[in-house]
């Protein structure tokens, strides 16, 4: 079993709705996501490193998409 955690500390808000909606399960990896004031929290297990990666990859892909669209118009 391998476990990653990811920690985001502003735009809360908005990146936790980004990820309502996303299945949390995947074939052979799972997240969940806890929401505090202060801080996003994505907890990661996967069966393989190969799993975990691809789940890594998926949640910060989101996040780029998200940061560029807030570059592109300008959104603080």
């Amino acid at each position: 079993m391998y476990e990653s955690t990811i920690i985001i500390k502003k735009d809360i808000d908005a990146i936790y709705k980004l990820f309502a909606s996303e299945d949390r399960e995947l074939n052979r990896s799972k997240y969940n996501i806890t929401k505090s004031k202060k801080e996003l929290l994505f907890e990661i297990t996967a069966d393989d490193a190969i799993a975990l990666k691809t789940t890594f990859n998926m949640i910060t892909k989101v996040l780029a998409v998200w940061e560029n669209t807030k570059k592109i118009t300008g959104a603080k």
